[in-house]
C-alpha cells in the first residue's frame, strides 16, 4: 500500500472520487494457516488464490469511481488472499492511458477512453464498471429554464424549461466527453440539436469557475464538481439519470495480457473480486463513504466528508451474477447496424459510441471493427460462469 499511497501524493489530479472498503482477512501467518490458503473455502469469496505470487500491472484511474475496487482490494487484503499484488500506474484521462496501454494488463476508464483504446490501441473492453448516474446541467435560479418549472417535455418531467427557453442560449462544458453526450440527449428531448443552442469547451473545473464568474447561461459538469454547482446555489435542470442515458464506464485489458496464461487466470479472479467489492460497498454504505473521504484526503482532492456521502449514494454499478449475465447475454443492436446481436455490454458502449458518430468523430466503419473484432469481449466473464 505504500507505494500506492507514494503513487496518488507525487499526482496532481484535476478532479476526484474514490472510496470503499472491506472485509474479513486472515493475517495469521502460522504455517497451518498458509497452507489452508490453498483450499478455496479460506479465501476470499471463496475465489482460490493464484499457486504462485503474480504481480499484475493496473491502469489506475486516478480520481473515479470506477477505479475504487483495485483500491480496495489492495487496502482490504483480499488480494494478497489471491497471491496476487499490484503494480500501479496511474493516469488522470483516458488519452494518455490508452498510449501508455503496453505498461498495464487490466484497468478502467470512461467510455470516450474505452473508445479510443479499442480503435486505436491493443487494448479489449472485458467488462462494464457502472452507469455514471452524476452527469448534471445547471442554471443559476433566475433563468427562465428554471423559472418556467418542470413538467413541460411528455416522458421527461424532471427537465426544465420549454424547448423556447432553451433554444439559443450558450454553455459551458467539456465537448467530446460523456457529459457532452447528456447534453445533446436532453436536447433531443425537446426535438432540439446541438445546432439550437452555442458551447464553450471548457474542463468541468473551468466550466465551474466560469459559470461563477457570469459565464454562460447554463452549466454541464459531473461527479463533485456537480455537487460544489449544487452548493453554490445552482438549479439542476436535466441530467443522465433525469434522461434514462445509459452512460457506461469499462473494464479494459491489454490484449497482450488477455493472451497469457498466467495473467489471464489472474485478470478472472482480479474480475470477479472487483464486483463482490462493490456488493461490499453495497452493503455498507457508511465505510464506503468515508473511505471514499479518506482517499480524497490522500489525493488532495477537495471533498467534505458530506460530499463523500452523497457521491456514493449516487453510484450506480452491479453485482457479479448481474454482470456475467450481462456479457453473455445477446439484445438487438438498437441502430440495426450490426449484421447480429449484441452483448449487454457491447449494446452499452454503442450508447456512447453513436452518439460520438452522429456528430462525426467516428465512422460507421469504425463501428464495425469494434463488433466484428469482437474488442468489447465476453472471454473473462464465460471463463467465470464455466467455473461455477
Amino acid at each position: 500500500m505504500k507505494k500506492f499511497l507514494c503513487m496518488f501524493l507525487a499526482t496532481c489530479l484535476l478532479f476526484g472520487l474514490i472510496g470503499c472498503s472491506g472485509a474479513e482477512s486472515n493475517k495469521d501467518e502460522s504455517s497451518a494457516n498458509q497452507e489452508a490458503k490453498a483450499d478455496s473455502s479460506s479465501t476470499t469469496y471463496g475465489i482460490d488464490p493464484m499457486k504462485e505470487k503474480t504481480t499484475i500491472n493496473i491502469g489506475y484511474f486516478s480520481g473515479t469511481l470506477h477505479a475504487v475496487p483495485f483500491y480496495i482490494m489492495e487496502q482490504e487484503g483480499w488480494l494478497e488472499e489471491l497471491n496476487i499484488e499490484f503494480n500501479y500506474q496511474s493516469f488522470v484521462n483516458g488519452p494518455a492511458m490508452m498510449e501508455a496501454n503496453n505498461s498495464w494488463d487490466i484497468g478502467t476508464a470512461g467510455a470516450p477512453g474505452a473508445i479510443t483504446g479499442i480503435l486505436g490501441y491493443d487494448v479489449s473492453v472485458i467488462g462494464i464498471c457502472d452507469h455514471e448516474a452524476i452527469l448534471n446541467l445547471y442554471v443559476r435560479e433566475e433563468s427562465p429554464i428554471y423559472q418556467s418549472g418542470n413538467g413541460n417535455i411528455e416522458g421527461y418531467e424532471e427537465i426544465y424549461g420549454t424547448p423556447e427557453d432553451w433554444k439559443g442560449t450558450t454553455w459551458i462544458l467539456p465537448v467530446g466527453t460523456t457529459m457532452h453526450q447528456v447534453f445533446a440527449s436532453t436536447l433531443s428531448k425537446m426535438n432540439l440539436t446541438l445546432n439550437d443552442v452555442t458551447i464553450i469547451n471548457m474542463d468541468v473545473t473551468s466550466a465551474l469557475a466560469g459559470f461563477k464568474a457570469g459565464e454562460g447561461d447554463g452549466l454541464g459538469c459531473w461527479i463533485s464538481i456537480a455537487l460544489s454547482a449544487e452548493e453554490a446555489g445552482y438549479k439542476k435542470v436535466g441530467g443522465a439519470d433525469v434522461n434514462s442515458d445509459i452512460v457506461a464506464t469499462a473494464i479494459l485489458a491489454n490484449d497482450a495480457a488477455l493472451a497469457d496464461e498466467t495473467k489471464f487466470e489472474a485478470i478472472t479472479k482480479i474480475y470477479e473480486l472487483y464486483y463482490r467489492t462493490i456488493e461490499w460497498c453495497y452493503q455498507n454504505e457508511d465505510e464506503f463513504a468515508q473511505h471514499f473521504y479518506d482517499t480524497c484526503e490522500i489525493e488532495g482532492v477537495a471533498c467534505s466528508e458530506e460530499v463523500a456521502k452523497e457521491v456514493v449514494s449516487r453510484f450506480k454499478s452491479f453485482e457479479l451474477d448481474y454482470m456475467l449475465e450481462h456479457m453473455t447475454s445477446e439484445v438487438d443492436d438498437k441502430r440495426e447496424l450490426a449484421s447480429r446481436k449484441l452483448n449487454g455490454a457491447e449494446s452499452d458502449l454503442m450508447e456512447t459510441f453513436d452518439f460520438f458518430m452522429d456528430i462525426e468523430s467516428y465512422t460507421e466503419e469504425n463501428r464495425n471493427y469494434i463488433l466484428d473484432n469482437n474488442k468489447i469481449t465476453n472471454v473473462v466473464a464465460k471463463a467465470i460462469k464455466e467455473k461455477q
